[in-house]
């Protein structure tokens, strides 16, 4: 964590305890692995599960930054997430790192 980041925006990411999913594409080319990686480094109090997912296990060539946001993805990735919600793990291969 920044340690220039004023006391009261560290003691609200500290405050965080919900588990957190990050999901991670490899051909995401602002959500990369480390900024992920950098961004989970801030909720330290919260378990965090880190999830490194590839176009082709999704079954497109591509994705992208903002590609799962598109419909194609409501009846595969959306509904996943959901059991995730449930205490479900989706991509249990796909898992590259769990903290907490």
């Amino acid at each position: 964590m920044e340690t220039s980041y004023p006391r009261l925006v560290v003691s609200r990411f500290d405050a965080v305890r919900a588990p957190i999913l990050a999901v991670a594409l490899s051909d995401d080319e602002l959500g990369t692995v480390p900024a992920i990686r950098r961004s989970l480094g801030y909720d330290r109090n919260a378990v965090r599960r880190e999830v490194l997912m590839t176009p082709e296990r999704l079954g497109f060539e591509s994705v992208g930054h903002f590609g799962l946001f598109h419909t194609r993805h409501a009846a595969g990735f959306w509904l996943d997430t959901l059991l995730w919600h449930d205490g479900i793990n989706p991509w249990p291969e796909q898992d590259v790192q769990v903290n907490g």
